[in-house]
């Protein structure tokens, strides 16, 4: 009985610190833009590294950019992610897949305060055609 009061009581925090989160406004512009541990280069690489291209968006010669657009929390957590304009054929779920793979960011701020701020990132599929046919 104790070890579920325990769980139980770890639950209600859980949930009481996710609904005060949420009840907290989110800055489309702020003082201090939220960052990727690093910078665009290193988040470029991170997608790079992370990113597969979806076989069927392969085999239909698809490509261009999925844009999605994320909550990036005051702890530099992402707590939410959204296509803003996909591509289809898979794209947009490898996106999201990516992004939830992401490191914590460094957050934005307002004042010298951490606050919570969303952005759109464009995530870019180009096939290779400089490969030559045998």
């Amino acid at each position: 009985m104790k070890k579920l009061f325990i769980t139980l009581s770890f639950v209600l925090i859980g949930i009481f610190y996710a609904n005060a989160q949420a009840n907290e406004p989110v800055y489309d512009k702020t003082d201090v833009a939220a960052e990727f541990q690093g910078g665009m280069t290193e988040m470029s690489n991170f997608i790079g590294k992370n990113l597969k291209y979806p076989k069927p968006a392969v085999d239909a010669k698809v490509s261009g950019k999925v844009f999605v657009k994320i909550i990036i929390e005051k702890d530099g957590s992402i707590s939410s992610q959204e296509i803003v304009q996909g591509i289809g054929f898979g794209c947009d779920k490898e996106v999201m897949r990516v992004v939830g793979l992401m490191p914590k960011w460094t957050a934005a701020q307002i004042g010298g305060k951490a606050v919570r701020s969303s952005m759109v990132l464009p995530v870019m599929f180009a096939l290779d055609n400089t490969k030559k046919s045998k």
